[in-house]
Protein backbone atom coordinates (compact mmCIF):
# COMPACT_ATOMS: atom_id res chain seq x y z
CA UNK A 1 0.00 0.00 0.00
CA UNK A 2 2.65 2.46 0.77
CA UNK A 3 4.76 1.80 -2.27
CA UNK A 4 1.90 2.24 -4.16
CA UNK A 5 1.10 5.28 -2.91
CA UNK A 6 4.71 6.47 -3.29
CA UNK A 7 4.43 5.41 -6.88
CA UNK A 8 0.96 7.64 -6.70
CA UNK A 9 2.61 10.50 -5.44
CA UNK A 10 5.84 10.54 -7.54
CA UNK A 11 3.44 10.46 -10.42
CA UNK A 12 1.77 13.64 -8.99
CA UNK A 13 5.04 15.41 -8.87
CA UNK A 14 6.38 14.50 -12.97
CA UNK A 15 2.55 15.83 -13.57
CA UNK A 16 2.80 19.14 -11.67
CA UNK A 17 6.30 19.67 -12.84
CA UNK A 18 5.81 18.88 -16.31
CA UNK A 19 3.14 21.37 -16.26
CA UNK A 20 5.01 23.50 -14.47
CA UNK A 21 7.52 23.35 -17.24
CA UNK A 22 4.95 23.37 -19.82
CA UNK A 23 3.11 26.94 -18.18
CA UNK A 24 6.64 28.25 -18.17
CA UNK A 25 7.53 27.95 -21.78
CA UNK A 26 4.37 29.28 -22.62
CA UNK A 27 4.42 32.68 -20.25
CA UNK A 28 7.86 32.74 -21.76
CA UNK A 29 6.96 32.87 -25.43
CA UNK A 30 7.31 36.09 -26.75
CA UNK A 31 5.89 37.62 -29.76
CA UNK A 32 7.86 40.38 -31.61
CA UNK A 33 5.79 43.58 -32.44
CA UNK A 34 6.81 45.53 -35.39
CA UNK A 35 5.38 48.92 -35.84
CA UNK A 36 4.46 49.79 -39.44
CA UNK A 37 2.26 52.26 -41.67
CA UNK A 38 -0.15 51.42 -45.09
CA UNK A 39 2.65 51.92 -47.01
CA UNK A 40 1.78 49.84 -49.90
CA UNK A 41 3.11 47.67 -51.69
CA UNK A 42 5.63 47.33 -48.57
CA UNK A 43 3.11 47.11 -46.07
CA UNK A 44 -0.62 46.71 -46.18
CA UNK A 45 -2.95 47.41 -43.48
CA UNK A 46 -5.84 45.45 -44.88
CA UNK A 47 -4.53 42.87 -46.92
CA UNK A 48 -5.36 43.08 -50.86
CA UNK A 49 -6.12 39.70 -52.60
CA UNK A 50 -4.83 37.86 -49.93
CA UNK A 51 -1.59 40.09 -50.17
CA UNK A 52 -0.09 41.52 -47.00
CA UNK A 53 2.59 43.32 -48.55
CA UNK A 54 6.13 42.58 -49.70
CA UNK A 55 8.13 43.68 -46.82
CA UNK A 56 5.72 42.08 -44.26
CA UNK A 57 6.04 38.44 -46.14
CA UNK A 58 9.80 38.83 -46.44
CA UNK A 59 10.52 39.70 -42.50
CA UNK A 60 7.30 37.45 -41.37
CA UNK A 61 9.47 34.56 -43.63
CA UNK A 62 12.80 35.65 -42.11
CA UNK A 63 11.65 35.53 -38.43
CA UNK A 64 9.80 32.32 -39.17
CA UNK A 65 13.01 30.76 -39.93
CA UNK A 66 14.49 31.70 -36.71
CA UNK A 67 11.93 30.55 -34.46
CA UNK A 68 10.43 34.15 -33.86
CA UNK A 69 6.77 34.86 -33.58
CA UNK A 70 5.38 38.67 -35.12
CA UNK A 71 2.97 40.79 -34.87
CA UNK A 72 2.49 43.55 -37.25
CA UNK A 73 0.56 46.34 -35.72
CA UNK A 74 -0.31 49.45 -37.60
CA UNK A 75 0.02 53.34 -36.74
CA UNK A 76 0.86 56.66 -38.15
CA UNK A 77 4.29 56.98 -38.95
CA UNK A 78 5.36 59.25 -36.99
CA UNK A 79 3.43 57.77 -33.51
CA UNK A 80 5.29 54.14 -34.62
CA UNK A 81 9.01 55.42 -35.47
CA UNK A 82 8.57 57.65 -31.86
CA UNK A 83 7.50 54.66 -29.70
CA UNK A 84 10.55 52.75 -31.64
CA UNK A 85 13.11 55.39 -30.86
CA UNK A 86 11.84 55.30 -27.14
CA UNK A 87 11.86 51.79 -26.75
CA UNK A 88 8.35 51.56 -26.02
CA UNK A 89 8.46 49.35 -29.04
CA UNK A 90 11.01 47.49 -30.57
CA UNK A 91 11.04 47.14 -34.35
CA UNK A 92 9.27 49.32 -37.23
CA UNK A 93 8.71 48.81 -41.02
CA UNK A 94 10.00 50.02 -43.16
CA UNK A 95 12.93 52.62 -42.42
CA UNK A 96 14.87 54.33 -44.90
CA UNK A 97 18.06 55.91 -43.82
CA UNK A 98 19.08 58.92 -42.15
CA UNK A 99 21.44 59.99 -39.95
CA UNK A 100 19.05 60.82 -37.05
CA UNK A 101 17.56 57.58 -36.74
CA UNK A 102 21.60 56.01 -37.27
CA UNK A 103 21.54 56.97 -34.00
CA UNK A 104 19.09 55.76 -32.20
CA UNK A 105 17.97 52.85 -34.40
CA UNK A 106 19.49 49.55 -35.56
CA UNK A 107 19.23 49.32 -39.51
CA UNK A 108 18.66 45.69 -40.83
CA UNK A 109 20.33 44.84 -44.08
CA UNK A 110 18.14 46.10 -47.14
CA UNK A 111 14.46 44.26 -47.20
CA UNK A 112 13.65 46.31 -50.19
CA UNK A 113 14.02 49.37 -52.39
CA UNK A 114 11.83 52.32 -52.67
CA UNK A 115 12.29 55.33 -55.08
CA UNK A 116 11.99 58.66 -53.96
CA UNK A 117 10.51 61.60 -56.19
CA UNK A 118 7.58 63.65 -56.63
CA UNK A 119 4.11 64.50 -57.35
CA UNK A 120 2.44 67.25 -59.19
CA UNK A 121 -1.47 67.67 -60.17
CA UNK A 122 -2.21 66.93 -63.70
CA UNK A 123 -2.65 70.37 -64.88
CA UNK A 124 1.04 71.62 -63.32
CA UNK A 125 2.65 73.89 -65.46
CA UNK A 126 5.06 75.25 -62.92
CA UNK A 127 9.17 74.04 -63.31
CA UNK A 128 10.64 70.38 -63.07
CA UNK A 129 13.05 69.24 -60.47
CA UNK A 130 15.90 67.30 -61.26
CA UNK A 131 17.02 66.67 -57.21
CA UNK A 132 15.66 67.85 -54.11
CA UNK A 133 17.51 70.75 -53.20
CA UNK A 134 15.62 72.51 -56.57
CA UNK A 135 12.54 71.85 -54.44
CA UNK A 136 13.95 75.29 -52.41
CA UNK A 137 11.39 78.30 -52.66
CA UNK A 138 8.41 75.99 -53.72
CA UNK A 139 5.24 74.88 -52.16
CA UNK A 140 5.66 71.53 -51.24
CA UNK A 141 4.76 68.67 -48.72
CA UNK A 142 5.77 65.11 -46.97
CA UNK A 143 4.92 63.37 -44.86
CA UNK A 144 5.84 63.78 -41.01
CA UNK A 145 8.82 61.31 -39.82
CA UNK A 146 9.02 60.06 -43.25
CA UNK A 147 12.68 60.22 -44.41
CA UNK A 148 11.86 62.54 -47.31
CA UNK A 149 10.59 64.38 -44.43
CA UNK A 150 13.76 64.56 -42.97
CA UNK A 151 15.81 65.20 -45.65
CA UNK A 152 13.99 68.20 -46.48
CA UNK A 153 14.04 69.13 -43.08
CA UNK A 154 18.17 68.66 -42.91
CA UNK A 155 18.73 70.56 -45.79
CA UNK A 156 16.81 73.62 -44.53
CA UNK A 157 14.32 73.53 -47.25
CA UNK A 158 10.47 75.30 -46.33
CA UNK A 159 8.00 72.97 -46.37
CA UNK A 160 4.59 71.42 -45.09
CA UNK A 161 3.99 68.09 -43.44
CA UNK A 162 1.12 65.29 -43.81
CA UNK A 163 0.18 62.84 -40.90
CA UNK A 164 -0.50 60.07 -44.22
CA UNK A 165 0.92 59.45 -47.64
CA UNK A 166 -3.18 59.70 -48.34
CA UNK A 167 -3.05 62.92 -46.96
CA UNK A 168 -0.51 64.27 -48.77
CA UNK A 169 -1.83 62.83 -51.45
CA UNK A 170 -5.33 65.11 -50.63
CA UNK A 171 -3.72 67.99 -50.13
CA UNK A 172 -2.17 67.96 -53.21
CA UNK A 173 -4.90 67.54 -54.96
CA UNK A 174 -6.70 70.26 -52.78
CA UNK A 175 -4.20 72.91 -54.44
CA UNK A 176 -3.20 73.56 -51.07
CA UNK A 177 0.68 72.67 -52.13
CA UNK A 178 1.99 72.27 -55.79
CA UNK A 179 4.56 69.31 -55.15
CA UNK A 180 4.37 65.79 -53.32
CA UNK A 181 8.05 64.63 -52.20
CA UNK A 182 7.51 61.14 -51.08
CA UNK A 183 7.90 57.10 -52.67
CA UNK A 184 6.60 56.66 -55.75
CA UNK A 185 5.61 52.99 -55.75
CA UNK A 186 3.71 53.77 -52.59
CA UNK A 187 1.62 56.78 -53.74
CA UNK A 188 0.93 55.28 -56.82
CA UNK A 189 -0.59 52.08 -55.62
CA UNK A 190 -2.38 54.38 -53.05
CA UNK A 191 -3.99 57.08 -56.03
CA UNK A 192 -5.08 53.93 -57.90
CA UNK A 193 -7.29 52.79 -54.96
CA UNK A 194 -8.16 56.09 -55.04
CA UNK A 195 -9.41 57.35 -58.78
CA UNK A 196 -6.71 59.65 -58.55
CA UNK A 197 -4.26 58.20 -61.19
CA UNK A 198 -5.09 60.03 -64.05
CA UNK A 199 -5.38 63.77 -61.98
CA UNK A 200 -1.20 63.17 -61.66
CA UNK A 201 1.78 63.26 -62.51
CA UNK A 202 4.89 61.53 -60.97
CA UNK A 203 8.96 62.04 -61.58
CA UNK A 204 11.65 59.63 -59.75
CA UNK A 205 14.86 61.24 -58.32
CA UNK A 206 16.67 58.67 -56.66
CA UNK A 207 16.33 55.37 -55.20
CA UNK A 208 16.55 54.33 -51.53
CA UNK A 209 16.94 51.33 -49.46
CA UNK A 210 14.38 50.23 -47.42
CA UNK A 211 15.55 48.28 -43.79
CA UNK A 212 14.01 46.67 -40.90
CA UNK A 213 14.92 48.92 -37.44
CA UNK A 214 15.15 47.81 -33.86
CA UNK A 215 15.48 50.27 -30.86
CA UNK A 216 18.61 50.79 -29.87
CA UNK A 217 17.02 50.88 -26.06
CA UNK A 218 16.42 47.04 -26.52
CA UNK A 219 18.92 45.25 -24.88
CA UNK A 220 18.40 42.07 -27.62
CA UNK A 221 18.54 44.46 -30.61
CA UNK A 222 21.88 43.52 -31.25
CA UNK A 223 21.41 39.81 -30.88
CA UNK A 224 18.52 39.52 -33.19
CA UNK A 225 19.58 42.14 -35.56
CA UNK A 226 22.21 39.80 -36.38
CA UNK A 227 20.14 36.18 -36.50
CA UNK A 228 17.95 38.31 -38.76
CA UNK A 229 20.15 39.31 -41.22
CA UNK A 230 22.14 36.01 -41.57
CA UNK A 231 18.10 34.36 -42.14
CA UNK A 232 17.52 37.53 -44.22
CA UNK A 233 20.57 36.47 -46.54
CA UNK A 234 19.40 32.53 -46.59
CA UNK A 235 15.81 33.54 -47.80
CA UNK A 236 17.04 35.74 -50.71
CA UNK A 237 20.08 32.95 -51.78
CA UNK A 238 17.10 29.84 -51.84
CA UNK A 239 14.88 32.56 -54.01
CA UNK A 240 12.16 32.85 -51.66
CA UNK A 241 12.73 36.78 -51.65
CA UNK A 242 12.01 36.70 -55.04
CA UNK A 243 8.94 34.64 -55.16
CA UNK A 244 7.57 36.92 -52.82
CA UNK A 245 8.18 40.48 -54.66
CA UNK A 246 7.45 38.92 -57.91
CA UNK A 247 3.94 38.16 -56.38
CA UNK A 248 3.51 42.41 -56.28
CA UNK A 249 5.37 43.17 -59.65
Amino acid sequence: MKSLTGKVCLKAIIVAITCFISLSVRAGEKTLKIMAVHFPPYEFETPVDGLKGCDVEVVEEVFRRIGVNTQIVFSPWARALETVITGQENALLSCGYNKERDERLYLSDPISVGTHGYFVREDYSGPLFNSVEEFRGHNITAVLGYSSQKELEERGINHTTARTDKIALNILMAQRVDVFFGTLEANIFIAKQNDLSHKLKHYPLYSKNYHLCFSKKWDRAREILSQFNHSLAQVRADGTYDAIHDKYR
